[in-house]
């Protein structure tokens, strides 16, 4: 263990109380002299008034230095170790370093803290499972095939109504697909001059013009068995249903035709799906740091007569102070930039070729014979990619 007081300081302390021992004295004695010996004013003193100044600094400071060795002597008691810290410093020895002793280290003034770089695998994970870009890829390829499939099944459902329809009798074709009011517009736009459709009343109705052109010929146009006279009545109860089964024929006549022509279908030969991504994260971290430093130094020196402790041994006193001010200012400034961006490109090159729809797949000789009956010119118009339309063909 560490020995607090070296001899001869290490003596019991007195029963008394504090008192100073003779080493104590002694040593005070020895620096106060050396103190007052060093002033040119303690020099000027007579030595009657030089002795009493000395007796009194000496007896003041012996008891200070035996308070403080009862401290250190108590301290080893208890097991402690005091320590006495000193610092020196010269005339070479900067002032902002002479301000600064004794100070707790403060935070040092370039710390840099990259928030923005340290949260850049953070976000990155974070938006690229956002984005999820296998999903979007499986939903590019899934999107696509099932419109491939769903525009094919478009075009065979509608290939399908239009071959039930054509295989139909003029009658059944009338019946679900011409109404009494296009069979009157017809009229009326076959001869305007001599019908109009008046909609003033409950339903709409065929009305003769007052005209001096001729009669149309009903029978050959609109396959009438035996003339008749144009009146309203006769234009609501014959010649609208006549008009109504010609427009039927003709309707049903060139959709029987256009089948056996073939009908066009796109088919999808190959195709490319390209799927892209492009991501990028950009980070940036700025920090200032601005400090700023500013000492200031005064001294004062004043010397009394009389009064203090000149009043005691009688002569002069002098009085020294001096005041170091020390400011030190640090304004820190930091800015952090995260910029992210994404981008998905989905890209689908699909390439097709237009085909007819064959019509032996989808209906029985019967049907398609019953179709070629239906057009204008039954011989003619055999179905298109057909055994018979291939022999015409080679016959031209």
């Amino acid at each position: 263990m560490l020995q607090t007081l070296p001899p001869p300081y290490a003596t019991p302390a007195s029963s008394e109380g504090v008192r100073p021992t003779p080493a104590v004295e002694h040593l005070v004695r020895s620096q106060v002299m050396a103190l007052l010996e060093s002033s040119p004013a303690y020099s000027q003193l007579d030595a009657g008034r030089q002795r009493r100044m000395a007796d009194d600094l000496v007896k003041i400071g012996s008891y200070s230095a035996e308070l403080m060795r009862d401290i250190f002597q108590r301290s080893e008691q208890l097991g402690q170790t005091p320590a006495v810290l000193t610092q020196t410093f010269t005339r070479d020895t900067p002032r902002q370093a002479r301000a600064l002793a004794g100070r707790a280290p403060g935070p040092a003034s370039d710390e840099f803290s990259p928030r923005a770089a340290s949260n850049v695998a953070r976000i990155t994970q974070q938006t690229l499972n956002a984005i999820a870009f296998p999903t979007f890829v499986a939903d590019l390829i899934k999107g696509t095939f099932q419109a491939i499939v769903n525009a094919s099944i478009q075009q065979m459902e509608a290939y399908g109504a239009l071959l039930s329809n054509v295989a139909k009798t003029v009658d059944q074709f009338m019946g679900d697909n011409i109404t009494d009011n296009q069979a009157r517009d017809w009229l009326a736009q076959r001869y305007p001059a001599h019908f109009h459709v008046e909609t003033n009343g409950d339903a709409p109705v065929v009305k003769v013009r007052e005209t001096d052109q001729p009669k149309p010929n009903f029978q050959t146009d609109l396959g009438l068995k035996e003339d008749v006279d144009l009146s309203d009545d006769t234009a609501e109860e014959t010649l609208v249903p006549a008009a109504r089964r010609k427009l039927a024929e003709n309707r049903h006549s060139m959709l029987a035709t256009m089948v056996l022509m073939g009908i066009n279908r796109i088919v999808i030969t190959s195709g490319r799906i390209r799927a892209q991504m492009g991501f990028r994260i950009n980070s940036s971290d700025t920090g200032q740091v601005h400090t700023a430093t500013e000492f200031d130094e005064k001294n004062e020196a004043s010397t009394s007569f009389g009064g203090g402790v000149a009043s005691w041994f009688g002569g002069p006193s002098a009085e020294v102070k001096n005041t170091l001010t020390y400011v030190s200012s640090t304004k820190k400034d930091s800015q952090d930039e995260l910029d992210v961006s994404a981008n998905l490109t989905g890209e689908v090159d699909l390439k097709f070729k237009s085909d007819y729809f064959p019509m032996e797949r989808f209906a029985n000789p019967n049907m398609i014979a019953l179709i070629q009956g239906n057009t204008p010119n039954p011989g003619a118009n055999a179905p298109a990619g057909s055994a018979t339309a291939k022999t015409a063909e080679v016959a031209d």
